[in-house]
C-alpha cells in the first residue's frame, strides 16, 4: 500500500510550497504508516532526477531537504508500505525510471509468482527489483516501444491484459513523462485495506492516520491557474479548497506545457473475486 502525489506547475515550486505547510506536513505524516521508504522524481531542466530511500519520510532529513530545496515544474512523490513478501530494499523503492519517464504505483497484482509474465523476455534484463509495480511499468514501456503508440493508447492494452490474466487490487499509478503527467485511477472500490499496525507501528499512528474517512484508493486533483496537484487520500482535500474526485477507471492527463487537464474513461474494470478476497489487504 502506498500514497501517491503528482504535480505540474507553471513555474518552479518546491513540494512544500506547492501544497502549503499544513497539507505538506499532513502528507509527510502519512509515512508513519507508509513507513517503508519514499521516493521523489522531478524535472531538472531537460532531464529527470529520481531520489529514493528505504527510510520513513517523516523521520528522514533527506526527504525534508528534497521537499523544501528542490524547485521544479513537474514531479511525483511516493510513500511506500511494502506488501508482505516484498522486501524493503532500495531496488524496490518507487519511483522507477525508464529513460525520461518515472512511475509509481499503489496496489497489488496477484499472484506475485507470475508477474514476470507481464514483461516481454527481451525486457526482463532491465528489471532491478522484485516488485509487481516495476513489472507493470516495464510492461507499459515495452508496449509503447513495440507499437510506437503514445502512452494513452498503449496503456489500456496493458491494463486489460493485467485484469484478464491476473487479480489486481488496484492499478492506481502516476507516470511522469516529458510531455505530461499521467494518472491512472483503476481499482476495486469494494476492497478496504487492512490498516492494522504491523511490527514497529503503534496503534496511535494508525488511528491518527486513518481519521480521514475517505475510501483508501480514491484519487483527487486540484487545478488552479498556476498548478495541478493529484493525490491519494489520507489528508484533507476539501471540495471547498478546489479538490475534485477522479472517476474510477479513468486516466487523467495533465499537459506539462499548458497545464490543461483531460480525463479519459478507461474501458477496464477490476471487480471483486475470490482471489481478490484471498489477498485482501496485502496491498502496496
Amino acid at each position: 500500500m502506498c500514497r501517491l502525489l503528482g504535480w505540474v506547475a507553471g513555474e518552479g515550486l518546491s513540494l512544500r510550497d506547492l501544497l502549503g505547510e499544513e497539507s505538506f506536513v499532513a502528507f509527510a505524516q502519512l509515512s508513519r504508516i507508509h513507513a517503508d521508504g519514499w521516493g521523489v522524481a522531478y524535472a531538472a531542466g531537460d532531464t529527470l532526477a529520481v531520489e529514493r530511500s528505504t527510510t520513513n519520510a517523516s523521520a528522514d532529513p533527506a526527504f525534508a531537504a528534497v521537499a523544501t530545496d528542490v524547485t521544479t515544474r513537474a514531479g511525483l512523490a511516493h510513500l511506500r508500505w511494502a506488501s508482505p513478501g516484498l522486501p524493503v530494499e532500495l531496488c524496490n523503492a518507487h519511483p522507477f525510471q525508464f529513460g525520461q519517464t518515472a512511475f509509481a504505483h499503489n496496489g497489488g497484482i496477484y499472484p506475485l509468482d507470475r508477474v514476470d509474465e507481464l514483461v516481454p523476455e527481451g525486457w526482463r534484463a532491465r528489471l532491478t527489483g522484485t516488485t509487481d509495480s516495476e513489472r507493470y511499468f516495464l510492461a507499459v514501456m515495452a508496449e509503447m516501444a513495440a507499437t510506437g503508440d503514445p502512452l494513452p493508447t498503449a496503456l489500456p492494452r496493458v491494463l486489460r491484459r493485467i485484469t484478464e490474466q491476473f487479480t489486481p487490487s488496484s492499478l492506481n499509478a502516476i507516470f511522469l513523462a516529458p510531455e505530461a503527467l499521467y494518472v491512472v485511477n483503476c481499482h476495486d472500490d469494494s476492497i478496504r485495506p487492512d490498516l492494522s499496525p504491523r511490527d514497529g507501528q503503534s496503534v496511535d499512528d494508525m488511528v491518527e492516520a486513518t481519521e480521514e474517512e475517505v475510501p483508501y484508493y480514491d484519487l483527487r486533483y486540484r487545478q488552479t491557474a498556476s498548478s495541478v496537484v493529484v493525490a491519494s487520500s489520507g489528508f484533507a482535500q476539501p471540495e471547498g479548497g478546489g479538490w475534485q474526485r477522479m472517476e474510477n477507471n479513468s486516466l487523467l492527463v495533465v499537459d506539462r506545457a499548458g497545464l490543461e487537464v483531460t480525463q479519459i474513461p478507461l474501458d477496464v474494470r477490476i471487480g471483486r473475486s475470490e482471489a481478490a478476497d484471498s489477498v485482501g489487504a496485502d496491498l502496496r
